[in-house]
């Protein structure tokens, strides 16, 4: 019997029905597929890009670990290293970016160095307020922060401010693990704290260059201002050894036949600072500019001492001279190291600032940008603006030699994807160590 014309139609809906929802079912598998396969592009292009900045890390380590450890200045390898800038590593780059505190907008390619920045740990509230765009409440309530008692500074709070926020947290009262803590402490905001380098890349980005259209908030002005990330860290250090790596002679104790034998003096010169010492106590190296010959120590003739003196100073047991080249190999401090060091010659003038009157801080920022650095830092008393009082107040807060570096490593993987490593690495012992690693995608 034929099939009547209605259900012949009807099974043809039917068909067309289930030929339209295959191929939904068709589209959308093939959606699906597709957008797991550009997942999986994303996250393979992704890893290769996690691993083209861990091979930038690895690669500032290597220079670190191969530099000239007697002085440290920016213009070696390890922060000048133009092979940093988008290295060709597999299928992508990596890029080992550093700040240039001198520069407005440009960076340089290699490790940044700690020393070049005051410790929150050490720093005092007169040398924080120095910085820019500091208050005293923020200074006062850093070093509530860090400090170990619950007495607040004038100005500061403690533990009670911290307790009665609406979601409450521990004031550390102790020294600070990270430099970011102190996006915890009262007042101290992420504009403050990372000024217009929100990713700390040291570079004027686009998105940092565009006024109110993108996140952060900036200017527009073609300038990077920096905030507080760029000047303080919790990490710097100097080892209390000399520039050829012996431990220093303390000045406390040392007899005078050591003092003359390992900082080639006469032995008249070595008595007379023992002799001082046993009368007044050495508050600080350059003390030793002010010892006189003592008159019960027998002078000798002129032509068997082994240092160069004119006429004016001939009886001085240590000149200017003779102390530039010996206060590296002395010490007041019996501790293997020494927290806080700044190097003068990588320091930006924010943080000389801090330290030293301008007048100083601009003749070593003249004569570094000259090519002329600190093979020690006795030579600090050649700058104009610097006097003995001067150095003896800055001698425990200055070095000329680096420990701890930060690295900034982008690695970026054909595709445009990228990722980039944060670490701050401390070569001081026989193998670099990691003190902080942190791991984003821009």
């Amino acid at each position: 019997m034929p099939v009547p014309h209605r259900s012949r139609a009807a099974v043809l809906i039917l068909v067309l029905w289930a030929i339209a929802i295959l191929a939904l079912l068709a589209g959308g598998l093939s959606f699906v597929i597709g957008q797991d396969r550009m997942l999986g592009m994303y996250e393979r292009d992704r890893v290769v890009a996690h691993w083209l900045a861990r091979a930038g890390v690895e690669r500032a380590v290597a220079g670190l670990m191969l530099d000239s450890l007697e002085v440290d200045t920016d213009t070696e390898e390890w922060g000048k290293d133009t092979t940093l800038d988008s290295a060709a590593l597999g299928n992508g780059t990596f890029s080992v970016v550093r700040d240039d505190c001198d520069d407005t907008s440009l960076g340089q390619y290699g490790a940044s160095d700690e020393s070049a920045k005051l410790n929150v740990n050490t720093v005092t509230k007169d040398q924080l307020m120095k910085l820019p765009h500091m208050t005293a409440p923020v200074a006062a309530s850093i070093v509530d922060w860090r400090d170990n008692n619950e007495q607040p500074e004038e100005e500061g709070v403690e533990r009670g401010y911290y307790a009665l926020l609406a979601h409450p947290y521990t004031i550390r009262n102790g020294p600070p693990r990270t430099v970011r803590e102190l996006l915890l402490v009262r007042e101290v905001t992420p504009e403050l704290f990372y000024g217009e380098d929100t990713n700390v890349n040291g570079r004027l980005d686009d998105n940092e260059n565009d006024g109110e259209s993108n996140p952060p908030r900036d200017n527009g002005d073609g300038r990077l201002d920096r905030g507080w990330y760029a000047w303080l860290t919790v990490y710097s250090y100097e080892k209390n050894r000399d520039a050829k790596g012996n431990k220093r002679l303390n000045l406390k104790n040392a007899d005078a036949g050591t003092l003359a034998s390992q900082l080639q003096i006469e032995d008249w010169a070595a008595q007379s600072i023992v002799n001082r010492r046993s009368k007044q106590e050495f508050k600080h190296r350059v003390d030793l500019l002010d010892v006189p010959l003592d008159t019960s120590v027998n002078r000798g003739s002129r032509d068997n001492d082994v240092n160069a003196r004119d006429d004016e100073h001939r009886d001085q047991p240590v000149t200017t001279g003779i102390f530039e080249r010996i206060v590296d190999q002395l010490t007041l401090h019996d501790e293997e190291r020494l927290s806080g060091r700044v190097n003068l010659n990588t320091a930006p003038r924010e943080v000389l600032r801090a330290l030293l009157p301008d007048e100083a801080v601009e003749a070593i920022v003249g004569q570094r940008q000259g090519g002329g650095y600190f093979t020690s830092i006795g030579e600090l008393l050649r700058i104009s603006g610097v006097t003995k009082e001067t150095f003896g107040q800055v001698e425990n807060a200055i070095a000329v030699r680096s420990s701890v570096f930060r690295i900034y490593s982008e690695g970026r993987a054909a595709s445009g994807i990228r990722e980039t490593i944060e670490c701050v690495v401390d070569r001081g012992g026989q193998a670099p160590r990691m003190l902080y690693w942190l791991e984003s995608s821009p």
